[in-house]
């Protein structure tokens, strides 16, 4: 048996994603928060958008975008880049898992589900939040 020692002084990964979590959270990536400028440490906002289209998630940072002025942003802690997104998840029916960073358009970073990117991939697709019936 052989192994191979991890080098711990390697740079962090540096892949932009979105995760969503079965706590109703978002997550934004190390990766992700460089290519946005957040300063680690200190609480921030993002607006969240969903494509109906074709299932993908946007963020921009407030001001990047044109929104309605009664639109608030979602706030992210600043240790770990979450936020309670529930309401938006439930509404969408949204997947669990990570979503892909693909493009920036019109001042919105787009995310894809890691199982949509590509569709030849062998892994059943997880099935989206249910609502609990009162």
């Amino acid at each position: 048996m052989s192994f191979i020692a991890h080098n711990f002084k390697e740079p962090p990964a540096t892949e932009a994603f979105v995760t969503v979590d079965k706590f109703n959270r978002l997550m934004l990536s190390a990766g992700l928060c460089k290519k946005l400028g957040i300063v680690d440490g200190a609480p921030f906002k993002c607006h969240i958008g969903y494509d109906e289209a074709n299932g993908n998630i946007g963020i921009a940072r407030p001001g990047e975008i044109s929104v309605d002025d009664n639109v608030t942003p979602a706030t992210f802690d600043g240790k770990r880049h979450y936020a309670g997104t529930a309401v938006f998840i439930r509404k969408h029916n949204l997947k669990l898992g990570r979503y892909m960073y693909i493009e920036r358009a019109n001042g919105w970073y787009a995310f894809r589900h890691e199982e949509d990117e590509s569709p030849t991939s062998p892994a059943p697709a997880k099935s989206g939040r249910k609502r609990k019936d009162s």
